[in-house]
């Protein structure tokens, strides 16, 4: 089994941290595993080759965030958890 994980801060609270994540999810052709619920979300491919969760902590007005992704297949997990996270560092809230 091969894992990668990444850790940033978005200028956002919780929920919406956690909606980037299953709008990645959804963008990357991933189930959503576990709708986000308190502090964590989880998806993954179909046949579950890949699992990714995304877990959230406010932290000072912003929102510290891990993505780690599993997968059998070490350049799956590697170019998930990048993808994942390059989408939800990308997002930007519009007021």
């Amino acid at each position: 089994m091969f894992w990668y994980f990444g850790t940033f801060t978005k200028p956002n609270d919780v929920p919406t941290c956690l909606s980037f994540a299953t709008d990645s999810f959804r963008t990357r052709g991933l189930n959503v595993f576990v709708q986000p619920n308190g502090f964590f979300t989880a998806g993954g491919a179909p046949d579950s080759s890949v699992i990714v969760q995304v877990t959230c902590a406010p932290q000072g007005g912003n929102t510290w965030m891990v993505v780690t992704a599993f997968s059998d297949d070490n350049n799956l997990a590697q170019t998930t958890q990048h993808n994942v996270q390059s989408d939800i560092q990308g997002e930007v809230t519009i007021d």
